[in-house]
């Protein structure tokens, strides 16, 4: 069976990068910046390394360990970072979602549950700092159910609390839950495993589990291609740029010939060079050693060096030997990357920096009903502009630099450009906008016809008798404003509103429910007025059809004036 590949994926500061020290005996933790990943981490453990940590809990479950390794993929879970997990978990079999004990889920939280729910990854729930829970008593390198065996009944009662908060949370989002010893079908529960990294409380569970589901659940075959995934790019003095990928299907060699999708479409390229990481060591930045190999296949992380280094990060590079394997290819490249730059497409454009990024935006985007329209890799340009003034008004821009002068154009010609470093916080800015949008489109379309209103004449409220008119008005449905012409309940026309007062003060116009001063020109008092009058707007033939268009974003007092307005005009 091929290694499962396993991505760590949570809210900043949860545990992830933790639990792997745990597992590879290290301390990365404490070596990155603030004590947070910056960039994603891959790291190969052996089939040695777990069953030297987990042996006692492997042969309780009597699980026997088929596979030659688990690759794990460790990313980043503070918010800027949005795109390295959303990466991961695009090429994981299996995902472990890190929650905090003290906090619980929180934003970042629910945006890995997004992902994995987009992506359909299967995945358990590591359920960290446990020794942070009030009764904890010391213990170290135990599996969860002989450390809680050992606690005392204040500890337990409040870690279950802490537990059935978390199933409950979950549910709200779709899943079933349950701590994992008490799962009965592990294809509709999410698994729990309660983690203290820091005293290897319940690690070895965490990887007894993944062996056990792996094995049991996840496809074991490879597809006939050799494909390698691109992880991370990064610059490595004497070797110019180079790539941490993960080989996940096939054979790759040094020499070989492959198609890797770039920002000006599918390029051709050959392997340059390969560096396999070493067993336990981590990719991530300097930390990990690797050895130069001429051949090596599935599933290995490794370095990768191209002759032509362009392959998007978030992408595959597939192995060709044929003319037929290129076309192939190509075929699927071109399918996965169909929808890019798609001009006729509607929606908001968004600008972003990666592939992944570009999938993890439209995904939650479409999740929270915002229709995605032209995506691209790079900053937004003056024709995206001129696409933004035609259509929704508005540009995502994420992790992408915007050049001053698009910047002044923009705002010249109303054209926002969100921006941001988190994705949850440009979708919030969009759904402001947009809703800003929708409100200041809909006044735009109700200024230019006449509101359904109906209102009377307050009792001993007639301030003036005629030229005009003045009267203490009940709106009782609907809303007036000055400059409509009014009618009576018998369809005669009173006259126009000249001005609308509130506590002596003009204003643009009153609805239901409010008590206000009303002026109208043709009105006299005892003539034609006269106290408890009902009275109506006189809506017209074409203010009828205009209100077709927004007649869903009125309220349902506005279309009760209207339905007694066209019975009194018969129409």
């Amino acid at each position: 069976m091929k290694s499962p590949i396993v991505a760590f994926l949570g809210h900043v500061d949860a545990g992830k990068t933790s639990i792997m020290d745990c597992i590879r005996n290290t301390y990365f933790a404490y070596k990155e910046i603030g004590g947070l990943t910056q960039t994603i981490g891959v790291t190969e453990v052996p089939t040695s390394r777990i069953e030297e940590l987990s042996k006692d809990l492997l042969e309780k479950f009597k699980v026997k360990v088929n596979v030659e390794s688990l690759i794990f993929i460790d990313s980043p879970g503070h918010e800027a970072f949005v795109t390295l997990r959303e990466r991961g978990a695009s090429i994981a079999d299996f995902a472990i979602l890190t929650v905090d004990s003290k906090e619980g889920i929180q934003r970042q939280t629910i945006e890995s549950i997004n992902i994995l729910k987009a992506y359909k990854t299967p995945f358990l729930v590591a359920f960290t700092k446990i020794d942070m829970i009030d009764g904890w008593i010391p213990k170290k390198d135990m599996s969860f159910l002989d450390f809680i065996g050992s606690q005392n009944q204040k500890y337990t009662q409040n870690l279950e609390e802490k537990l059935y908060s978390l199933v409950s949370d979950l549910s709200n989002y779709g899943f079933s839950s349950e701590r994992y010893d008490r799962v009965k079908d592990f294809t509709k529960e999410v698994a729990i495993v309660p983690v203290s990294s820091v005293n290897n409380i319940g690690v070895k569970d965490l990887l007894v589990l993944i062996i056990g589901i792996s094995q049991r659940y996840l496809s074991s075959e490879q597809g006939d291609r050799s494909d390698v995934a691109i992880v991370e790019e990064k610059a490595v003095k004497g070797l110019g740029k180079v790539y941490d990928a993960i080989v996940y299907s096939g054979r790759i060699n040094v020499g070989d010939k492959v198609l890797m999708e770039t920002i000006d479409g599918i390029k051709e390229t050959k392997i340059k060079g390969i560096m396999k990481l070493k067993p336990l060591e981590e990719s991530r930045e300097n930390f990990g050693r690797y050895e130069s190999v001429n051949s090596i296949e599935a599933v290995k992380p490794i370095r990768l060096i191209l002759q032509n280094p362009e392959a998007l990060i978030g992408t595959s590079i597939s192995v060709f030997k044929n003319e037929a394997d290129r076309e192939n290819i190509e075929r699927t490249m071109k399918s996965s990357i169909q929808n890019y730059n798609d001009e006729k497409r509607e929606g908001v454009i968004v600008c972003a920096d990666s592939i992944g990024s570009l999938d993890a935006i439209k995904k939650l985007s479409e999740s929270e009903g915002i229709q995605v329209g032209l995506v691209k890799i790079g900053s937004p340009t003056k024709r995206d502009l001129d696409l933004a003034k035609v259509g929704s008004r508005a540009i995502m821009c994420f992790n992408v630099k915007i050049d001053k002068g698009i910047a002044e154009l923009a705002n010249s010609e109303g054209v926002a450009l969100i921006q941001g470093k988190a994705i949850y916080s440009i979708i919030d800015q969009y759904k402001t906008f947009f809703s800003q949008k929708k409100d200041r489109e809909l006044q735009d379309k109700l200024s230019k016809i006449t509101l359904p209103a109906k209102f009377r004449v307050i009792e001993k409220s007639v301030f003036r008798r005629s030229n005009p008119c003045v009267f203490g008005a009940e709106i009782l449905l609907g809303e007036i404003r000055p400059g409509y012409r009014i009618i009576k309940s018998d369809g005669k026309p009173l006259g126009k509103i000249m001005d609308i007062q509130n506590e002596n003060k003009k204003i643009e116009g009153a609805k239901s429910g409010e008590k206000v001063a009303v002026s109208i020109d043709d009105a006299v008092y005892g003539r034609n007025l006269y106290e408890n009058d009902v009275l109506y707007t006189d809506v017209g033939q074409n203010d009828l059809m205009n209100f077709e268009d927004i007649r869903n974003s009125l309220p349902e007092d506005y279309l009760i004036a209207l339905n007694e307005i066209r019975k009194i005009k018969r129409f």
